[in-house]
């Protein structure tokens, strides 16, 4: 499940919670005849959205396991494809490694992502596998410097958009010599 539907989700039961609670107030002010028949529909009011909830953080949690139990074969893939392109004379082998890496790298992401209007948010990574199948007969690219910075700047479009769908977290501290100021 994604952030958004997750975060929908979670507005929802909270206005659902919010209505029984001013439902709860208006009862117990204007209409106390209605007052026990109130107090016996709470375990249903309670415990509907809670569920929703709970199966919810449940599908989002198995998906973010899923998603990361791919990801390193998918960077894997990623690597293979730009360092293909600095192989002088690469052999059928290292094509199909590579090739396979990709495919099967394309088929885990289909496993979790739907095709939205005849797309896959990770075309970047069917783009590489296409430019690798230009060369299926021939194993080499015909401008290696070309087709790094082609693959270089797929993979990373590719790797933005998968990792937009992790729940990370922003760092308490930083390891990144650039921002130390030396006196």
């Amino acid at each position: 499940m994604k952030k958004k539907v997750l975060n929908q989700l979670l507005i929802i039961v909270l206005i659902v919670y919010v209505l029984a609670l001013i439902l709860a107030v208006v009862i117990f002010r204007f209409l106390e005849d209605f007052l026990n028949e109130y107090i016996s529909m709470i375990p249903f009011i309670v415990a509907i959205p809670a569920a929703l909830l709970t199966r919810a953080f449940q599908r989002r949690s198995s998906y973010i396991n899923t998603l990361r139990g791919i990801w390193p074969s998918i960077v894997n893939s990623g690597i293979k494809a730009i360092e293909y392109t600095n192989i002088k004379n690469p052999t059928e082998e290292q094509f199909r490694e590579v090739i396979i890496s990709l495919s099967t790298s394309i088929d885990h992401l289909r496993m979790l992502f739907k095709n939205v209007g005849g797309f896959y948010p990770v075309e970047s990574i069917k783009t590489i596998y296409e430019e690798f199948n230009l060369i299926r007969d021939t194993f080499k690219f015909r401008n290696p410097t070309n087709a790094y910075d082609r693959i270089t700047a797929l993979w990373h479009q590719a790797r933005d958009s998968i990792l937009a769908e992790f729940d990370r977290v922003i760092p308490t501290a930083y390891d990144a010599p650039e921002l130390v100021k030396t006196d």
